[in-house]
């Protein structure tokens, strides 16, 4: 009997961690790999093909050249996400000579559907931001790893990642040395 239940406990932790390192959707592919980012290290040249505002055509990191990126990890339901959506959209604008922010929907609980419902919705209200807000299932969860929001990676002009943070870093003095490519002495965000 404690042989079953063994067994039966360990056919479920596999099923279990299977599910949890596959990319969460249905036909998602991954070409960049399946290893976490760290910091240093050269981001490949991403292509995100589901953007949901603007001109809505597919969008590679390397549209931004000389430009330094912050990926804005978000899901439909966080407060805190939408909540600083405007203060983004005011550094955008500030800093649009040196920076591209990406919002980047990939929490485990949105679809496709939802997260192009809550974008239509705020645009019919006039929330219209200068940001890219962009669906992604596929290898963002698998590079950028985390389990809260939100999240920011700080991607260089050079294409590295330079920091992982939450929001408490958003200064004028981090985003000089960001845009110089200095390096960036921030206590990194734990997942």
């Amino acid at each position: 009997m404690k042989k079953t239940i063994f067994f039966i406990a360990v056919a479920v932790l596999c099923l279990f961690f299977r599910g949890f390192g596959q990319s969460g959707g249905a036909g998602v592919t991954n070409p960049y790999g399946k290893v976490a980012l760290r910091i240093g290290e050269k981001v490949p040249d991403l292509l995100f093909m589901h953007v949901l505002n603007g001109e809505k055509k597919p969008l590679s990191l390397s549209s931004f050249k000389g430009k330094a990126v912050i990926l804005d990890f978000w899901g439909t339901w966080c407060g805190a996400c939408i909540s600083s959506f405007p203060k983004m959209d005011e550094l955008q604008k500030k800093y649009d000579k040196y920076l591209q922010i990406l919002l980047v929907d990939d929490s485990t609980v949105d679809t496709l559907e939802n997260t192009t419902a809550f974008v239509q919705k705020h645009e019919r209200a006039g929330q219209v931001f200068s940001m890219p807000m962009i669906w992604d299932k596929g290898f963002t969860p698998i590079l950028f790893p985390h389990r809260s929001f939100p999240h920011y990676v700080w991607i260089g002009a050079d294409r590295r990642v330079m920091a992982i943070t939450d929001g408490t870093h958003f200064t004028g003095a981090n985003f000089e040395r960001f845009f110089a490519g200095l390096e960036l002495n921030l206590k990194r965000k734990e997942f």
